[in-house]
């Protein structure tokens, strides 16, 4: 029996060949980073195995935010294709609908997200096109030919070797960098699946076993204290991690299970993906927002792609033949009260996946701590202001910046 079905359960009929290809997928990420004293592949595998309720972030991304301010990481992140490309890396990607009101203008309608993982829907093209096909045709509400969006027949397909449907689906759907976009407009327009190169699985799996281990500081004598999160990440050499709210969460609640202080002895619990792995929105604060006045009417939030709990997909917004538009929503009450933008409404998802845990801790063995060198208290967060990232940001802002001012001339930022 495969280890994870499909994620979300979303995709039930899909065939076993390609369920047999994700799971080999997952195994083959995890158990490559190394044998974990606390995380384990199989959530079968823990006893008395619990829900955790802590893995999970805000969805907004962080780092324009954190490096260009409120304002421009709005109006960048809004681009479309361009600012969900480059900057839509907390594991959600969302873009605009947008429509003309009466007046002729364009506005944005609805707002559209997803937090599909692009290696499950590689996953269901490349071992299952058929399902693929109804599935995109399901999401987009297009007909989805294979001849028009890989430019081969279903029979010329089944033919190639698997490394070229892969690369095949990459240059097609995926695209290279928010200055390449996809081939075909099938993902830039309906959001299958996330296309941003940092929201892979590889991603999620390495934050998570990067806080795997009981890390220590060395103190004093033959004392020690839990390391914190940038000192993991200093010797890890994975100092972006930390100005991500998706990896920074994902490997702080790891570690906080794989270190548990106690009286006696420092303890931890087993932890694992639960089944099924995906990414979820677990959260939308859909109370916060208003329209003319009054609340959101409960039909303006759709979600699917996902059972009960496990959406992997969100629609807000009315419909065509409403007279409404998104800019007309404010979020907050009274004098405070603004319009929002979609960068306003990813401020209030919560997303990240489901985590089985070990009901009962264990201690932690002595061969098992990590000691690693102390750092100083901030350090690295000064350090993340003139890293190369921020820098491709200002460089990202700089060359977007007559873009914006045509946008905003024209009324629809």
């Amino acid at each position: 029996m495969p280890v994870f079905q499909s994620p979300g359960l979303a995709d039930s009929h899909v065939n076993q060949v390609a369920l047999s290809a994700w799971n080999a997928r997952v195994a083959g990420l995890i158990n490559r980073q190394g044998v974990s004293p606390f995380m384990v592949l199989d959530p079968r595998d823990i006893r008395n195995g619990q829900n955790s309720k802590g893995f999970r972030w805000s969805a907004n991304p962080r780092e324009p935010l954190d490096c260009l301010g409120a304002e421009l990481a709005t109006k960048l992140c809004d681009l479309g294709w361009s600012g969900r490309a480059e900057l839509h890396n907390e594991y959600l990607e969302y873009g605009l609908v947008m429509r003309p009101d009466s007046t002729g203008r364009l506005r944005p309608k609805r707002f559209v997200a997803t937090t599909e993982l692009m290696e499950w829907w590689m996953t269901m093209a490349v071992f299952d096109l058929e399902y693929f096909l109804t599935a995109a045709e399901a999401v987009s509400g297009r007909l989805c030919d294979p001849e028009e969006i890989f430019g081969v027949s279903t029979s010329a397909w089944a033919h190639w070797d698997i490394a070229a449907r892969k690369a095949c689906f990459q240059r097609r759907l995926v695209g290279k960098s928010s200055d390449t976009s996809p081939e075909h407009p099938l993902n830039v327009e309906h959001l299958l699946f996330m296309s941003n190169r940092h929201n892979r699985l590889k991603d999620m799996i390495l934050a998570m076993h990067a806080g795997s281990f009981p890390f220590v500081v060395p103190q004093t004598g033959d004392k020690r204290i839990a390391a914190r999160l940038d000192e993991v990440f200093s010797f890890l050499n994975k100092p972006e991690y930390l100005g991500r709210n998706a990896t920074s969460t994902v490997a702080q609640r790891a570690h906080h299970l794989a270190y548990i202080p106690s009286v006696e002895r420092p303890q931890g619990r087993a932890f694992a993906f639960s089944d099924p792995l995906g990414v979820y929105i677990r959260s939308f604060a859909s109370d916060r927002l208003s329209i003319d006045g009054s609340a959101i009417p409960p039909d303006w939030v759709r979600y699917s792609r996902g059972a009960s709990g496990m959406p992997m997909r969100l629609e807000f917004g009315p419909d065509d033949q409403d007279p409404r538009f998104l800019d007309n929503v404010q979020l907050g009450q009274g004098s405070i009260a603004r319009f929002i933008s979609g960068y306003a409404l990813s401020q209030l998802i919560e997303v990240g996946p489901l985590v089985t845990v070990a009901a009962e801790r264990r201690p932690i063995t002595q061969v098992e701590f990590v000691p690693i060198p102390a750092l100083p208290r901030g350090q690295m967060q000064h350090d993340l202001l003139g890293a190369p990232r921020s820098l491709q940001l200002s460089d990202f802002a700089d060359r977007h910046e007559h873009e914006i001012s045509t946008i905003a001339a024209s009324g629809q930022l």
